[in-house]
């Protein structure tokens, strides 16, 4: 039985654990929904090294969620590279939950903070990682014409 890290509330009924090489199909499939597939079993399975947290239904036992992060250690900073929660469970908080517990997991490996960049268009999840604290630190596009630009967003743990 893996292990759960914290508790499930009563109101949200996810509890958040370590990801398992077994898990990794369901992971893909929630890739598949929230991005498109961008990721593949490969990358997913080099990241079990690093930080990679699931959000696990109580009631049914079924991953909802999932949160991979790396580990700067010369920079002293954390860097989620993904989040991702089911569609049928988005809206119920799961991801502010994977969040928060990644804060601690980073904090417990000696970092200062913690950085993720996030796709400009995208103002929902804007507006729920400056809830959380993080602030816009740079803009970034890839591209010469700007079309693809992303904010950098960095917090202190």
């Amino acid at each position: 039985m893996p292990l759960i890290l914290v508790e499930a509330p009563r109101h949200v009924g996810v509890g958040i654990r370590p990801a398992l090489h077994r898990d990794i199909p369901r992971v893909l499939e929630i890739e598949r929904l929230a991005f498109g597939g961008q990721w593949d079993y490969y990358q997913f399975r080099a990241s079990l090294e690093d930080v990679f947290l699931l959000a696990v239904d109580a009631a049914s036992g079924e991953t909802v969620g999932f949160l991979v992060a790396c580990c700067c250690k010369i920079a002293r900073r954390g860097i989620i590279l993904r989040v991702a929660v089911h569609p049928d469970f988005q809206g119920q908080g799961i991801a502010t939950q994977l969040l928060q517990e990644s804060f601690t997991t980073l904090k417990k490996k000696d970092l200062d903070e913690v950085e993720l960049d996030v796709d400009i268009v995208k103002n929902g999840a804007m507006r729920l990682y400056e809830r959380l604290g993080f602030r816009v630190k740079e803009l970034f596009s890839p591209d010469m014409e700007g079309e693809e630009s992303f904010h950098i967003m960095r917090r202190k743990l």
